[in-house]
C-alpha cells in the first residue's frame, strides 16, 4: 500500500539540517517499534538526502539478528556494486522499500528482538567492512556518504558484538564530515547503553533526537483517502480514537485500513481483528507467562505513571507476591523489565513503556491469568 504512505518532508528536512549544522556527524532517532521509522528513513529521508548531495546507504542490523555485521557488509557491497554498474541508488532504495513492505504484510509474524546465537565478527570481516566503506567514500566523489543504520540498539544487546561496535565507531570517527550517519533504534534502554554509558565506544558520539508520533494530519490523510478513493466514511474522530488505542502506531493503523479496504469491514470489526493480531505478533501471551508477579505489578504501575517505590505499591507487593516489598527488589524488577525491553529508564524517575499494548493485554481478564 505504497500510495498510503504519509510523507513527512519537514521532519526529514529537520534531521538533515541538524547534520549540516556540523555540531555532530551522527544522529540517533529513537522511538518504539512499529512507529514507522524504517519507511520514513527509506521513503522520506533518503530521497531528500540524495537531492542534497548525499549518497544514502541503508542497512538493518536485524537482517541477520545473530550476525549484525552481515547486514552492514551487504549494504555496503550493494552500494558499491550499484555505483560500479552505473545503476541508480533510487532503484536500490526502492528494492529495500519493497522488502520492508512485504515483511510488514506478513500478518501475525512475531519478530525476534534478541540474538539466540550471537556470532562475533572476525578480524577478516571487520577489515572487509573498513575496506568497503573506504571504497564507497572514494566512489562517492563530491557526495557525502550517509549511512542509515536501522536497529542500532542491537549492538548493545550482547558483548559478542563489541568488536563490531568498536570498528564502526573507528570507521566513522576517521571520516567525520566525509561520511555521516543516522541511526535508528527501537529500545531506549539499549540505545542508552550504546550512547550514554562511559565505557561504550559510542559514548557522546551522536546527537540523540526524538521521532514524534504522527498527529491529526495523518488521521485526516487516512479519512480523506478512505472517503474519496473507496467510498468508506469511517469518521475522523473514530479513526483518531482507534489510532490512540493502537498506541499511535502507523504500522498497526495501516493494518486496520488494509482490512477495511480489502474485506469491506467496518472500523470496529477491523480494529477488533487487528488488536488480536497485534497481541499475537508482539508475543504478549508468551511475555505474560514469563513476567514474574512482582514485575507485573511494577510494570502496570509504571504504565499508569505511578511511583514504583511508593509505600502503597510496596505493600501490594508484600500482599500479592512471595517477594518482600522493599526498594532493592523493586530495583531488580525494573532492571529485569528494562533488559526484556518492556520499559526503559533514561534518567532517574523517568520511565518509558516500550510495549504499550502489553498493559491492555495484562489487565484484560484473559491476559491477567
Amino acid at each position: 500500500m505504497d500510495e498510503w504512505h504519509f510523507p513527512r518532508p519537514e521532519l526529514a528536512d529537520h534531521y538533515l539540517n541538524l547534520l549540516e549544522l556540523g555540531i555532530s556527524s551522527s544522529l540517533a532517532i529513537i522511538a518504539p517499534r512499529r512507529k514507522g521509522k524504517t519507511l520514513f528513513v527509506l521513503q522520506d529521508l533518503a530521497p531528500l538526502a540524495q537531492k542534497r548531495n548525499y549518497l544514502p546507504v541503508y542497512a538493518s542490523l536485524w537482517q541477520n539478528i545473530n550476525a549484525p555485521h552481515e547486514g552492514l557488509i551487504l549494504a555496503l557491497e550493494e552500494a558499491v556494486q550499484t555505483i560500479d554498474k552505473r545503476a541508480t541508488l533510487r532503484r536500490l532504495l526502492n528494492a529495500k522499500i519493497k522488502k520492508t513492505t512485504v515483511s510488514n504484510e506478513l500478518l501475525g509474524k512475531m519478530e525476534v528482538e534478541f540474538a539466540n546465537a550471537p556470532a562475533k565478527a572476525n578480524n577478516k570481516e571487520l577489515a572487509y567492512l573498513e575496506q568497503l566503506l573506504g571504497e564507497l567514500e572514494k566512489k562517492a566523489g563530491k557526495k557525502t556518504v550517509l549511512l542509515l543504520i536501522d536497529e542500532v540498539q542491537h549492538l548493545s544487546t550482547s558483548k559478542v558484538f563489541d568488536p563490531l561496535t568498536h570498528t564502526l565507531r573507528t570507521m566513522l570517527d576517521k571520516r567525520q564530515g566525509r561520511v555521516k550517519s543516522i541511526f535508528t533504534g527501537s529500545s531506549r534502554h539499549y540505545m542508552n547503553l550504546l550512547f550514554n554509558e562511559s565505557q561504550s565506544p559510542f559514548y557522546h558520539f551522536v546527537e540523540t533526537v526524538p521521532f514524534p508520533d504522527l498527529d491529526d494530519e495523518f488521521i485526516a490523510f487516512l479519512s480523506s483517502k478512505l472517503s474519496e478513493e473507496h467510498g468508506i466514511d469511517a469518521g475522523h474522530q473514530a479513526l483518531k480514537k482507534a489510532f490512540e488505542r493502537l498506541d499511535h502506531s502507523p504500522y498497526w493503523m495501516m493494518k486496520i485500513i488494509a482490512h477495511m479496504v480489502t474485506f469491506k469491514q467496518t472500523l470496529p470489526k477491523a480494529e477488533e481483528y487487528i488488536l488480536q493480531l497485534m497481541e499475537a505478533a508482539e508475543g504478549f501471551a508468551t511475555l505474560a507467562k514469563k513476567v514474574r508477579p512482582v514485575d507485573r505489578i511494577v510494570f502496570l504501575a509504571l504504565c499508569d505513571g505511578k511511583n514504583p517505590f511508593s509505600r502503597e505499591l510496596m505493600a501490594r507487593i508484600d500482599r500479592e507476591t512471595d517477594v518482600k516489598g522493599v526498594a532493592p527488589n523493586i530495583q531488580r524488577s525494573i532492571k529485569r523489565l528494562s533488559e526484556a525491553n518492556l520499559i526503559s529508564q533514561t534518567r532517574k524517575g523517568e520511565y518509558h513503556i516500550e510495549k504499550p499494548g502489553l498493559k491492555r493485554y495484562l489487565t484484560r481478564d484473559g491476559g491477567a491469568d
